[in-house]
């Protein structure tokens, strides 16, 4: 249990400090650890090939660097058919794999940490006024000449309403958790902790919404919240599906107490995506 904690303090910062700090550090911290949980989950997938490894791995880079880049969305078109040619190319072309096993799995698993790599760091990079005092603390922390806006308070409401409303489902689940949910993919899970959780969602995010002065309505606030705890139960059945498939119990060890990266940011992958689409509708 001690280590377990500790595990979680240390997972907490890495998501904290180069979310605040922003920018170029912001854009490599969650790039390497997109990298990292995609090769738990080429492991899982049974992507044996060095070259499809070093595809996915470029893939994600590349929507790192189109977030940061480019203006807008203009760089996720190409993030996109750039995860469909280049798999389909290499698939064809080699000998060692085949093409209707191997392109699929490679454009998944590239574009299920790529496109919330490229979300995480144009969330941050939002712009919008922001006179609050989370303006001022993002001004600190980036250098003078860079601008400033409502991305750091975007990007701290996602994270935080998913990390709580992970830690919501595991308390209501612990102590009222009666029906489970799908229990041939998690037995472990609730109904009553997936309510839990989507109620924890909710008001985090009713919060986050207002301490960050984010300008959204009390009402959109809570059913951004109740949209983000559906969609992070769904990330994490979804991560769950894949490894009762492959039949891990984690998807790695580098994480103590934990498992692997996959196992930590599973229901943030999507959650980061969701938030992203829905900011030009709610800003």
């Amino acid at each position: 249990m001690r280590q377990r904690s500790v595990s979680s303090i240390g997972v907490v910062l890495v998501g904290l400090v180069p979310a605040i700090v922003g920018g170029v550090v912001f854009a490599l911290v969650f790039t390497v650890l997109a990298i990292v949980a995609f090769l738990e989950l080429a492991t899982m997938l049974k992507l044996d090939s060095p070259v499809s490894r070093w595809i996915g791995c470029g893939l994600i880079a590349l929507g790192g660097i189109l977030a940061l880049s480019a203006s807008g969305n203009r760089g996720l078109p190409v993030l996109v058919v750039m995860s469909v040619i280049l798999p389909l190319a290499y698939a064809t072309f080699s000998e060692r794999v085949s093409v209707l096993e191997e392109w699929p799995r490679i454009v998944a698993a590239a574009l299920y940490l790529a496109l919330p790599t490229f979300a995480a760091i144009s969330i941050r990079q939002e712009p919008g006024p922001n006179d609050g005092w989370l303006d001022r603390v993002d001004a600190f922390a980036v250098p003078a000449s860079a601008e400033t806006g409502t991305g750091l308070g975007w990007l701290l409401l996602v994270l935080f309403t998913t990390w709580l409303s992970d830690t919501g489902a595991y308390l209501v689940g612990k102590t009222l958790g009666r029906r489970k949910l799908i229990p041939r993919i998690s037995p472990n899970k609730t109904v009553e902790g997936a309510v839990g959780g989507i109620a924890f969602a909710a008001l985090t995010s009713l919060l986050c919404s207002w301490m960050f002065q984010l300008n959204l309505h009390p009402v959109f606030a809570l059913l951004l919240g109740i949209v983000l705890g559906v969609v992070g139960i769904l990330g994490d059945l979804a991560e769950s599906a894949i490894k009762r498939h492959a039949r891990v119990k984690d998807s790695g060890t580098l994480i103590p107490g934990h498992g692997g990266m996959l196992d930590r940011i599973d229901a943030l992958l999507l959650t980061l995506v969701t938030t992203w689409l829905l900011i030009p509708v709610l800003a």
